[in-house]
């Protein structure tokens, strides 16, 4: 076997990436989900019958592929405690559902490691594999943004608008960049569902010793959507806001600020311990509300008390107000009776496009991938252009983001 100082480092834009996989049941459907890909170049080892980790001579691969040989389950912590100690920084990707703890604890400790359950669509495993060739290191950055966004009344439609910001910023060549939606609530969040991702965000396992968070850890945690984004969201749990402590949440936050450019933030709306601290803590503090009476009185007296609370730290609340109407006959409440009845100006709004939205869901993508001339998307690309002038106002983006 080669040492690792023996490898020639793969050079950027050198060529298709060189993926070494070493697989057991799953090796048709990767070779079917990247068949007459160009990018990839695909060498196959059988799991089962390799006794040892089958290391390429001369050349280090770009991506190792590996499933633990359904013989020997334990064998894939053995392979991966090699890697850590022949290629620590190559990336890697597991593939199963029920992997071995000692093997997901080796992955944890990798640079760039994941793991991809069974089954994957294509889509996925592409979007897995973009993910995790994306090294952490190569992509801290001081100038994160984060974008907050909080419902006035059950049902606004801030998941909805949250999600179609992520999209939006990832593709726009203008301001995009590497972008996580994470989402926060804990007890009923809706973005694993409306999205169609897993919900592998296990905050709580690391609530007592938030220090061990880190751009390992949130490889792990994160969901890369096909769209092009990652998605950190847990699974719904009853109690699940008693497992999650300030800590935890600051220390999340403040990691993804250094790995991704943008982190769009789908907040609770019952306040926790931490609310306040990641509003105060955002670009970009976004307060959705319906067009109703009760609605509108509502998002103006919760923007009115967390301004409030948080007026040591400078908190402003910008309120947008959600599916808009536009109706020659009807009840329906214009800009300027909303804005009346906020007793201040809201700082954009969303248009009606109720079919679109269905459509969205129930096909697990934004909003924006079902129909980019929608209402839904043209109004939140003028969104972030209104709001991401005012950041430039006021200066750049930090990576610490949360007073843990």
């Amino acid at each position: 076997m080669p040492e690792p100082d023996a490898y020639q480092t793969p050079e950027p834009g050198g060529g298709p990436v060189h993926i070494l996989a070493v697989l057991d049941s799953a090796g048709d459907a990767v070779k079917a989900a990247l068949a007459g890909q160009p990018g990839y170049r695909l060498e196959m080892h059988d799991a089962n019958s390799s006794a040892c980790f089958p290391w390429p001579a001369g050349r280090q691969p770009d991506l190792i592929l590996v499933e633990p040989p359904s013989a020997d389950q334990d064998r894939l912590a053995t392979w991966l405690r090699e890697v850590a100690d022949k290629a620590p920084d190559l990336p890697v990707l597991a593939i199963g559902g029920q992997l071995p703890v000692a093997a997901v604890r080796v992955l944890l400790s990798l640079r760039s490691g994941n793991a991809v359950p069974l089954p994957f669509t294509p889509s996925g495993l592409k979007a897995q594999i973009a993910a995790v060739m994306h090294a952490p290191g190569e992509t801290e950055t001081d100038g994160a943004r984060c974008w907050s966004f909080m419902s006035a009344v059950g049902g606004a439609g801030a998941t909805t608008l949250a999600i179609e910001t992520a999209y939006q910023l990832h593709t726009a060549s203008a301001i995009g960049g590497r972008v996580a939606l994470v989402d926060l609530n804990f007890l009923d969040g809706a973005c694993a569902a409306c999205l169609d991702v897993p919900a592998n965000l296990r905050l709580d396992e690391a609530a007592d010793n938030p220090e061990r968070i880190d751009a390992a850890l949130i490889d792990a945690f994160a969901s890369p959507h096909p769209c092009g984004f990652d998605v950190l969201v847990a699974a719904r749990f009853l109690f699940g806001f008693e497992r999650i402590n300030a800590g935890a949440v600051g220390r999340l936050l403040d990691v993804c600020c250094t790995i991704y450019d943008h982190v769009v933030i789908d907040l609770p709306r019952w306040l926790q311990d931490w609310s306040l601290d990641v509003l105060a803590g955002s670009d970009a503090a976004i307060l959705v509300s319906e067009l109703t009476v009760p609605a509108l009185h509502a998002a103006r007296d919760l923007a009115q008390s967390l301004e409030e609370e948080g007026a040591e730290d400078g908190l402003h609340m910008q309120i947008v107000l959600n599916r808009m109407a536009k109706r020659v006959f009807g009840h329906s409440i214009t800009v300027a009776e909303a804005q009346k009845a906020l007793g201040r100006k809201a700082v954009g709004s969303i248009g009606s496009d109720w079919d679109i939205a269905v459509q969205a869901v129930n096909y697990g993508v934004p909003a924006g991938h079902i129909n980019p001339k929608s209402k839904i998307s043209k109004d939140v690309q003028m969104l972030i252009k209104t709001l991401h002038q005012h950041m430039l106002k006021s200066g750049p983006g930090t990576s610490q983001r949360l007073a843990s």
